[in-house]
Order: C-alpha cells, then sequence, then structure tokens
C-alpha cells in the first residue's frame, strides 16, 4: 500500500511513531528498513520527538540491587508511574556502572566506581545497540595513578557524538591531560593543549545543554565555577557563579542539572536539611542568574542522603538514608514514591537520575554494534586487566592522595 502514497507522507506519518513500533516496521519492505535505518530519518525522528513536546517527559532512574543494576523509565508525573524497564546487558567489575551523561537516547557508561577499567560505552538500550570506545591513551599501566572526569554529548552542527575525558596525573597546579573521542572517528585524540588549570570535582554529574557539557570545578584560587566543553567547537570555557555562591563554604554541595531547559545549581548545605534551586534563565548571561525556589527539609530531620533531580514542577527527588525516594515541594511537603529500595550503601550510591528521551540512534549501525557483541569484548575477572585470583589489582585503584590544600576545598567528594 506504500507504493501509492509520496515517500514525503510515508516519512511524515512515521516520524510520529514510538521507538518500538518503528523497529517493527523495519521488517515490513526493504525500502521501510533503509528508510527508517538511515541517518537522515533518525535525525529527523529525534527532532520531532523533541520539538514537538508530546507526552509526559521521562526520567533514568538506576538502582543497583544485590548486584544487579536495574534502568528504569518513570513519567516525570504526579503518580510517577513506571513506563518502561530497560534490559540491562552489560557486566561491571565494580559494584556498578558510573553514568556520565544521557543524550538523545544514549547513555555513556564508565566501569571507574572503584577501579579505572577503561571501559567506557555509549549505549542506546531502546534499540540494544552499543559502542565499547578503545581504550584510553592514558591509563595505569603507562602513567600510574590519576584521577579522571569525563563528559558526553552531541555536536549539533557535525552531527557527531563525543566523550571528553580529562585525566589528572599531577594536583599542584599543572594542566590535565585531555582526550576526545568522536564517535564518527571512533578514535581517541590527545587536545591536551586545549586544558585550563581547573580541577572537576569528583563524582559530580555533568549536566548536558546547549552543545556543551558542564562541571562545577575550582580554580587555583579555590573559587568554584562552572567549566564547559563545547563539542562543537571543541574547547573549554568557564561560566560564572553567582558571586554570593563561589565562596559560600557554607553551601557544601553543588550540583547542576537541567530544569525546564535551562542550566540549573542546585545547593545543599552541609547538615543536609536545605536544598535551593539557581537557574541561569538566559543561557550564558551571568547576570540572569535567579534563586528560583528554596526546600526547607527541617522538618523531615535531615534524614536524606543526596538531592538527585530537579522535576518538571520544581520538585526535588530526593533518596533518604532509608533508600526511600522521595519528592519534595518548595513548601518542604514531602511525598513518598512507590519504587523499593534498601538501606545498603551500595544501593545508596548507585541511585541516578537522569532525563531521557527514546530515539533510533545506533539503529543505523551493523550488527557489530549489537549489546551481544559489546558484552563478549568486555574484560572479565580472568581478562589481562584483573589478577589472576580474581580481584582486581589494586595498583587500579583510585588515587584520592593528592595534596593537603587541595583537600581542604573539598574537591574530591565520594
Amino acid at each position: 500500500m506504500s507504493d501509492f502514497f509520496p515517500e514525503g507522507i510515508i516519512v511524515n506519518i512515521l516520524i510520529r511513531l514510538p521507538v518500538k513500533p518503528l523497529i517493527c516496521c523495519t521488517c515490513v519492505s526493504k525500502s521501510w528498513y533503509t528508510l527508517i535505518t538511515s541517518p537522515e530519518f533518525i535525525s529527523a525522528h529525534l527532532n520531532f520527538a523533541i520539538s514537538s513536546n508530546e507526552g509526559i517527559p521521562l526520567l533514568l532512574l538506576r538502582r543497583c540491587v544485590k548486584k544487579i543494576e536495574h534502568y528504569d523509565l518513570y513519567c516525570d508525573d504526579v503518580l510517577f508511574d513506571r513506563h518502561f524497564t530497560l534490559e540491562f546487558p552489560f557486566r561491571s567489575i565494580n559494584p556498578f556502572f558510573t553514568i556520565i551523561g544521557s543524550c538523545n537516547g544514549l547513555l555513556c557508561l564508565s566501569d571507574d566506581r572503584v577501579f579505572y577499567m577503561n571501559t567506557i560505552i555509549i549505549w542506546n538500550p531502546c534499540v540494544k545497540k552499543s559502542v565499547l570506545l578503545p581504550k584510553p591513551n592514558l591509563v595505569y599501566n603507562s602513567y600510574g595513578s590519576f584521577m579522571q572526569s569525563l563528559g558526553f554529548g552531541f555536536d549539533p552542527i557535525a552531527k557527531d557524538y563525543k566523550v571528553v575525558r580529562i585525566t589528572y596525573t599531577d594536583f599542584d597546579g599543572s594542566l590535565p591531560q585531555v582526550e576526545l573521542y568522536r564517535l564518527s572517528m571512533g578514535v581517541w585524540a590527545d587536545i591536551s593543549h586545549l586544558a585550563l588549570k581547573y580541577i572537576i570535582h569528583n563524582r559530580l554529574c555533568q549536566a548536558y545543554i546547549n552543545g556543551s557539557t558542564h562541571w562545577i570545578a575550582r580554580n587555583l584560587d579555590g573559587n568554584d565555577l562552572i567549566l564547559l566543553f563545547d563539542m562543537h567547537y571543541e574547547v573549554f570555557r568557564e561560566m560564572i557563579l553567582p558571586a554570593r555562591l563561589a565562596r559560600d563554604d557554607s553551601q557544601k554541595s553543588k550540583e547542576l542539572v537541567i530544569y525546564r531547559e535551562s542550566l540549573a545549581l542546585v545547593l545543599c548545605n552541609e547538615s543536609r536539611v536545605e536544598c535551593c534551586v539557581w537557574v541561569m534563565k538566559e543561557y550564558g548571561v551571568m547576570e540572569s542568574w535567579a534563586k528560583q525556589f528554596n526546600i526547607n527539609l527541617h522538618d523531615f530531620g535531615g534524614g536524606f542522603m543526596k538531592q538527585l533531580w530537579v522535576r518538571k514542577d520544581g520538585e526535588v527527588l530526593i533518596i533518604t538514608k532509608d533508600g526511600c525516594l522521595v519528592s519534595c515541594d518548595p513548601r518542604g511537603r514531602v511525598n513518598y514514591l512507590d519504587v523499593p529500595g534498601c538501606r545498603s550503601e551500595e544501593y545508596l550510591c548507585s541511585v541516578h537520575v537522569d532525563s531521557y528521551t527514546k530515539s533510533l540512534v545506533l539503529l543505523e549501525k551493523d550488527p557489530d554494534f549489537s549489546d551481544a557483541v559489546t558484552f563478549s569484548k568486555l574484560p572479565s575477572l580472568q581478562s589481562d586487566d584483573c589478577s589472576s585470583d580474581g580481584n582486581c589489582g589494586s595498583s587500579y585503584r583510585h588515587n584520592h592522595e593528592v595534596n593537603p590544600s587541595i583537600r581542604q576545598g573539598n574537591l574530591f567528594r565520594a
């Protein structure tokens, strides 16, 4: 029947379909397979999904229960219903993978929670395809102990996905080494000449917006700022925090998130009884920083472990020390969400929330990019990356013995 319709009409219909039916449509005919798996259609489908704003936004929730990673999509609405469970196909030598970021339906994972295993994966769970990145140039065997920070994002001009890796081998103010992976090229490129003398706070999540990935960093003067990497121009830049926050030691925790398509800063005091959210209402304009709302959890007893995400309605997702996932509104009212949890340290540390958009990205890749192939290439406990007794060599463990002055600056937080 499709032979009776112009291709433009067929495309206009198909881009409105969800990912799962579209994958089924690739079996209709060879022409439909060629159309749906083309980079042009994949891009058009993604752009339509982003621009139409139809449906309820999705949030990705990752938890580790009994050493098994669970990835679920939840609706960011009042009910917070579970929308879909993603099948997680990989194995981690660490307790669980670090989620570097989410972008256009892709997740970037790194197996570096305790031991650096040089395993970085770009994964689309909806099409069950993934890319295992090659080993970076800077590894323990050649350089010794180091600390790394990773960023993941999309170059909207070149239509390419990129991973930037910043490694610190010295903590005396010298420049870090920087490598860039471009999905279109498939190799790591050394761009250390572009590095800036900032240290990114350890274990803090990135925030990707406007074609750049952002981190909280600290300069040599002890001031906090936002360090960003432009995915197209492939350069580092800086943004200034609101003046009173750059040196405010009473706000011990600073996290960047995306709130209503704007860059936002979530702060939490040391006693963890108060959170406030600042929003950059006009991207790149420092004067547009504004305190959006403040959440006082004093009546809640301060029994929460960390803030996870700012929801579209302004509520803050928080994981409690009891393993409960709660949503707190600006008035301090707490809503316990129907998400099973536990008190184990592994579980509490593994809970991660990020935005997610279903897409067909990577669908055009050949069978060599399937999850099964990626899984077979991952290091095992019997591989050369680990010792023969089944435990990773202790030399691969993170090195946090840094300059005392930097330690006092609270740069490295687990």
